[in-house]
């Protein structure tokens, strides 16, 4: 696993268009892109299959990310603020 932590655009280019405040969020993780990229992988995988899924997370940095961005998930509207979706993680790699 990657470990130089993401910066400000690459957190961008995993989740889109996000506030400042997400961004800022996640780079106090310290967690890389490819950890970032994990975390909202498992979390689309849930979602696309309409429930909690088996979760076994490469280092305490993905779950970090995957906590935060459940709670920030919580409420969202589907106007773009939700989960990437998965070739915009991909394209990432």
């Amino acid at each position: 696993m990657q470990s130089t932590p993401a910066t400000p655009d690459e957190v961008r280019e995993i989740l889109g268009d996000v506030d400042d405040l997400v961004v800022e969020r996640i780079l106090e993780t310290a967690a890389s892109p490819d950890e970032i990229a994990e975390a909202v992988k498992s979390l689309e995988a849930g979602y696309l299959a309409d429930k909690d899924v088996d979760f076994a997370p490469s280092s305490p940095r993905v779950t970090e990310v995957r906590t935060m961005l459940t709670e920030l998930a919580v409420g969202e509207d589907d106007e773009g603020y939700g989960m990437p979706y998965e070739e915009d993680v991909d394209s990432v790699r």
